[in-house]
């Protein structure tokens, strides 16, 4: 996998953009498991996760590491750059902007498939979480 490093930060993912944002890749709303805040995209959540709202501030980190496939999008949890896409093979330091990516990036997109790396991950988050058919409400 190349090494480079992912070129621009997330975007539309300040507390107040996250229900506002527009929307046009017809990405899902997520609700947040354990506070009301709803977010356009799986990785808005994760991004909400990381930051430490409502969980412990690295609990979403650790657990990608825990999840299933795990050498299909990460490394090791201590690198900076511990994220990778399977497809392209851009890195990046939070998994929350692995998801973004591959919520933006087409080519990447087929990786959020449920029999696929991410869809899988996700997958495994959503079980974790013990919130099956209640974690995401439709937009």
């Amino acid at each position: 996998m190349p090494s480079s490093a992912a070129s621009t930060q997330p975007t539309t993912w300040r507390s107040d953009e996250l229900v506002t944002a527009e929307n046009p890749v017809g990405l899902q709303t997520y609700e947040c498991w354990f506070c009301p805040l709803k977010c356009l995209g799986f990785s808005a959540l994760l991004y909400h996760l990381e930051q430490g709202f409502c969980v412990k501030r690295y609990r979403i980190r650790t657990l990608a590491f825990e999840g299933p496939q795990r050498g299909l999008y990460g490394t090791k949890p201590r690198h900076t750059n511990a994220f990778f896409c399977f497809n392209c093979g851009n890195h990046f330091p939070e998994v929350s902007w692995l998801f973004q990516h591959a919520e933006k990036v087409p080519a990447c997109s087929h990786l959020l498939n449920a029999d696929e790396c991410l869809g899988r991950l996700r997958a495994f988050y959503i079980n974790y979480y013990d919130c099956p058919g209640m974690d995401f409400t439709q937009s």
